[in-house]
Formats: structure tokens, C-alpha cells, sequence
């Protein structure tokens, strides 16, 4: 029995007419008829009792009725749930990077600009964020390796490049571009081996011949205040050092210097799947994003994150 001959069994009940119930659905009174006789035929008993010029449920239709109503309940809640569900999606905007750092300062402003969408991210492998994007799990995927994959689109969020930051005072006559391989017998701290940071280490390790001095690992927090009492050297993102106000702290202790060799500049993308609709939401975020031009956006530098924090802690103080 299908759902639309129980809906058709339903409204010739409540009519007690088939003509009524015919002109009710808007269909033919034979086809009405035609499709009670085929309900009849399949359940093998009559329904209906004749009352005159009207019809009347009997025991065996009064029981059909009653599984129809839950039936035709059951579904109507199952389309709100979904129409619920759906309604909440075109809320979400779900995101992976390979770096929380990789947010910076465009995300909040977008929230901030739409308050009724919710973020929700996670940290992922660039493995992992393809396959999702893929998969359609997430909506955008952010990382410094571009996929060559051609479903994917990108954005140039921005370019950065790794640096070292030394601890003072160290071996090595300050300058502001060296060759990684002068770093061979400094020790380093770093974070666990999967996050791309630590890969970044292996990688230009490896281009120049030398195996990292690697004598801390943990997670970024601990590697900021960590490093200067074990005076071990750390690569990290030129951005780091204006944004992240422990890493500009560290830094006014430390050399902080550029690589020439290898090069170890990075280009920041946003990554989504071009064969997939977007939902509204993740639409507003592509508009945002090409028309903030946030790759064009200044980062604070050093000195302004000190002097952010000086006025805030004068006005908590008044």
C-alpha cells in the first residue's frame, strides 16, 4: 500500500462520501473509487459499510484508519525534522585547517559580521581535509599546500615564510638570512611530529643534509614559554611573531632569522569543491572573502600587541 492511497483512504473517512472526498482531493470520483477498491483488494476485506447515500467506516476500516493517522504523523515529523535539519545547516559553515593560526584575523571579522552563522572548525591533516572536502563532510579546507586535485578550488588567503627564532645568547654572529644547515647543532623545540609545522623542520632538514636537533616536542603553548629556558631555537611563522603576543614576547629576546636556503616561503590558500552547491552560508563567506580582500589585511605588529595590552590593563585598573 502506498502513502498517497492511505492519504486518499483518510479523507474519503472523514468525507463519508466518495463524490465529497473526490471533489476534496480533486481527482475523478472513478478514480477515487478505483483506487479504495484496489486498498480493498489488497487487504482482502471491505471497509466501508453503504449507510444510504453515505458510507461509514466498519471495524476493519476503523483499524486501517487508526495505522494510517500514525503513519501519515510519522511522516509529517519526519519532513519537519528534516526541514529543521536543513534549516541549520544553511546556518553552519564547517571548516578544517592544518594550523589554527591560519584563521588569523578574517575569520572573527566575518563572524562578527554575520552573527547568525556558527563556525565550526577543527584541526586536520592536509590528507584528511581533501578527503573531506571530497566527501563533502566540510565546506572549506585551509592549508599552505595547494591540492593539484582539479574539483578544488582556491583562495590566497596570504604568504608567509618560516623563520628561526634563537634564543640570545647563541653561537652565531646575528644576521638576518642564513642557510638552515648553519642551525645543525642548535637545539630545537617543536610540535608534535604530524602538525605541518614539524614537517616544515624535516623538510628543509632534509634539503640541506642535516639531521634536526630536535630535544622538545608538545604543543604550541608550551613550546613559547619553554624555549628560552632551554635557550633552544624554534621555527615558526613570520606572522606568528605579530600575532601570538608569548611568541613577541619571546622574540624580544631572541634572533629571529630569514632562511635563504632552502626558501621556506608559503602560500596560505582556502580550498573548497567546485562540483558541490554551495549552501547560503558558505556562499557568504566566499563573498566576504573576495570582496574584504583578505589577503591584503595588516597584521599587528609586535609593538601594538604590547601597547593593546598596556591600555587594557590601565583601564581595567581605572
Amino acid at each position: 500500500m502506498e502513502l498517497l492511497q492511505l492519504q486518499y483512504f483518510k479523507t474519503i473517512a472523514e468525507c463519508q462520501h466518495i463524490t465529497k472526498a473526490a471533489n476534496k482531493l480533486m481527482i475523478s470520483q472513478p478514480s477515487l473509487s478505483n483506487t479504495l477498491s484496489r486498498i480493498e483488494a489488497e487487504l482482502g476485506v471491505q471497509l466501508f459499510d453503504r449507510q444510504g447515500r453515505n458510507i461509514v467506516l466498519n471495524q476493519y476500516g476503523k483499524i486501517v484508519l487508526e495505522h494510517a493517522h500514525n503513519i501519515l504523523r510519522e511522516l509529517d515529523n519526519i519532513r519537519t525534522e528534516i526541514d529543521a535539519m536543513q534549516q541549520r545547516q544553511e546556518k553552519v559553515i564547517t571548516i578544517a585547517s592544518t594550523d589554527s593560526m591560519y584563521l588569523r584575523e578574517w575569520l572573527p571579522s566575518f563572524i562578527r559580521a554575520n552573527p547568525d552563522l556558527t563556525i565550526r572548525h577543527t584541526v586536520s591533516t592536509i590528507e584528511k581535509i581533501e578527503t573531506d572536502l571530497l566527501n563533502g563532510v566540510i565546506d572549506f579546507g585551509i592549508s599552505s599546500a595547494v591540492s593539484d586535485n582539479p574539483s578544488f578550488e582556491h583562495y590566497t588567503l596570504w604568504e608567509d615564510e618560516y623563520v628561526v627564532i634563537t634564543p640570545h645568547p647563541n653561537d652565531l654572529p646575528a644576521e638576518p638570512v642564513r642557510n638552515f644547515a648553519d642551525f645543525a647543532k642548535m637545539p630545537f623545540v617543536a610540535l608534535p611530529a604530524l602538525d605541518y609545522q614539524s614537517r616544515s623542520i624535516d623538510i628543509m632538514s632534509n634539503a640541506v643534509d642535516i639531521t634536526p636537533n630536535i630535544i622538545f616536542e608538545g604543543e604550541r603553548e608550551l613550546l613559547e614559554r619553554v624555549m628560552l629556558p632551554l635557550h633552544a631555537s624554534i621555527v615558526a611563522l613570520r606572522s606568528t611573531i605579530k600575532e601570538d603576543s608569548d611568541m613577541a614576547l619571546a622574540s624580544k629576546f631572541c634572533d629571529v632569522t630569514q632562511l635563504s636556503n632552502p626558501e621556506a616561503h608559503i602560500t596560505v590558500t582556502l580550498s573548497w569543491d567546485s562540483r558541490r552547491t554551495q549552501t547560503a552560508a558558505a556562499q557568504r563567506l566566499l563573498d566576504y572573502v573576495y570582496t574584504n580582500d583578505v589577503n591584503a589585511w595588516r597584521l599587528t605588529t609586535p609593538d601594538e600587541v604590547w601597547e593593546g595590552r598596556r591600555q587594557h590593563q590601565e583601564s581595567d585598573a581605572e
